[in-house]
């Protein structure tokens, strides 16, 4: 019963920072008072933005739990050690996760903490004097709270819609609102915080902060998920040539360095989890470690493919390995790894355009955008252009861009999402060069964690996922 009542309270928590060097924010409970004598000053704000960012670094979401759930899951990758975290891991992998899966359990209740955190701030942004860092504020937090409920409405479905501080007795009441509910919230936050944000930060230190870019970037995959093309067009040209001004993202020209450690941040990044290996808690351990990969994903590679490399692995010591895509070396003193994990990058925008613009209509032209931008990826890597002749049709390009992804993309979470969108993940798990899974529609969603069922006792407005 404890075990269900605090995995209520996640959705309600709010998390507050002791510090700026913290990584995770501290339990309180959901009082008003207690939110009202926090966020006095416009210190306080920050550093409850601070913490905002500081969440996603959570072993239950970018640093642990979301590679199993976004990944692992998917085509790419097989997890072969069903005695490992007590099977939870196996489970995930082979589809036989059920709602008492502590790793799906853990992630939701990381998610809706965060949100929580996010409602929380927003809710005291008066305090902050200076009119554009409040904006900027609100921008930085909107695009978070966006970035949680687009993970969790593509992970469960309906979901709580969760928008302002709220008590936990409040929370029983709270239904799960529809997807289209979930994405209208989402597309309104993403839609603001592209107005409120810089296109870049001027002062070093705020670097890897959310920026205008970032937003339409992700309300673009949010569109091309709902297969809103021409919306998702018309976000995308906002950030391709020539309208790059002023966000100046680019391919860089040797696809190894955009995961270079010493040029973090770089041109091709638009947004990522950011990491320091010499800050006790803001590190992390190896991203997927030695992985048992798809041999059909390694094969896919033409022989002068510069992304094959990336997919072998390093020994970092004698025990431990790493996929070279996040190679690093371990710190000294805190023993941890500080790559950062990206969640955007302009590799994914460009394949975004393509498919999108191809969508709306197919080109035979190979001078086309859809044409130019795919192959742009492509050629960075010194694989062979696509020609007309060989995409000859808009079905046959479509699967080309799925393809292209899968290469230039791959241990980056989005495989199992653009399966999932392109609905042809029980095909891909069917002819996986691993183990072949046969997996049902209703699979393509997660079960609702079983401690949330239970706790709401209410499946008129709180059931339980079909097929769980």
């Amino acid at each position: 019963m404890i075990k269900r009542i605090m995995l209520l309270m996640t959705i309600t928590l709010s998390l507050l920072l002791s510090s700026c060097e913290k990584s995770f924010l501290t339990l309180t409970p959901p009082s008003q008072a207690t939110a009202d004598d926090f966020y006095k000053t416009t210190a306080d704000i920050t550093n409850a933005v601070t913490g905002a960012y500081a969440a996603l670094r959570s072993g239950a979401m970018y640093t642990g739990h979301f590679l199993y759930l976004m990944e692992v899951r998917s085509d790419n990758i097989e997890d072969q050690n069903p005695g490992a975290n007590a099977g939870m891991n196996y489970n995930i992998d082979r589809f036989l996760a059920l709602a008492d899966n502590g790793v799906i359990s853990d992630a939701y209740a990381a998610l809706y903490a965060s949100i929580a955190r996010c409602n929380n701030t927003l809710a005291h942004l008066d305090v902050v004097t200076d009119a554009a860092l409040k904006g900027q504020y609100e921008g930085e937090l909107r695009f978070l709270r966006a970035l949680h409920y687009f993970q969790i409405v593509r992970l469960w479905g309906d979901a709580p819609l969760i928008l302002e501080p709220i008590t936990t007795e409040e929370s029983k009441s709270i239904g799960r609102s529809a997807v289209a509910e979930v994405y209208a919230a989402i597309e309104a936050d993403l839609t603001a915080a592209a107005g409120l944000l810089p296109p870049v930060y001027a002062n070093n230190a705020d670097i890897g902060r959310a920026t205008a870019g970032a937003a339409k970037a992700l309300l673009a995959k949010v569109y091309l998920t709902e297969r809103r093309y021409s919306d998702a067009v018309n976000t995308l040209k906002e950030l391709v040539p020539p309208q790059t001004n002023p966000y100046h993202y680019r391919l860089l020209a040797n696809v190894a360095d955009v995961f270079d450690v010493n040029h973090k941040m770089n041109e091709e990044i638009i947004f990522a989890i950011r990491y320091d290996k010499t800050i006790i808690e803001q590190g992390h351990g190896p991203f997927f470690g030695n992985p048992v990969l798809d041999p059909q994903l390694r094969n896919a590679y033409e022989n002068e493919d510069t992304r094959r490399d990336l997919l072998n692995t390093a020994q970092l010591n004698a025990t431990t390995f790493q996929i070279k895509k996040y190679y690093d070396t371990f710190d000294p003193t805190t023993q941890r790894l500080g790559n950062d994990f990206i969640i955007l990058r302009y590799a994914d925008v460009l394949l975004m355009y393509a498919e999108a613009l191809n969508e709306m209509a197919y080109s035979a032209d190979a001078n086309s955008e859809q044409f130019r931008y795919l192959n742009s990826v492509r050629q960075r890597a010194h694989a062979t252009p696509f020609t007309s002749a060989q995409l000859k049709d808009q079905d046959s390009f479509r699967m080309a861009v799925l393809q292209e992804r899968r290469l230039e993309l791959p241990l980056e979470l989005h495989r199992w999402f653009d399966l999932v969108r392109t609905e042809t993940a029980m095909d891909a798990l069917q002819h996986s060069g691993l183990t072949p899974i046969t997996i049902q529609p209703y699979q393509y969603l997660y079960p609702v964690p079983q401690g949330q069922i239970e706790v709401m006792h209410n499946p008129s407005i709180f059931p339980q996922n079909p097929g769980y």
